[in-house]
């Protein structure tokens, strides 16, 4: 679970590094950035599931 969770992280930042670059272009493709900060939410709430989960296992440990 933990080796999800970096890679969920690292696609997050890479996302991040993604938009902000596309962000910069003198004609930023608007519709690119809204699909990738579309997607960029969802690996958000996937690992705010993921940690939600491994905390919640703690609490019962």
């Amino acid at each position: 679970m933990y080796n999800r969770l970096k890679s969920l992280r690292s696609q997050h930042n890479t996302l991040d590094s993604l938009i902000r670059r596309e962000e910069m272009h003198p004609y930023p493709d608007t519709h690119h950035i809204r699909s990738l900060k579309k997607f960029k939410l969802r690996l958000r709430d996937e690992i705010a599931r993921i940690e939600g989960g491994l905390n919640a296992n703690r609490l019962v440990y």
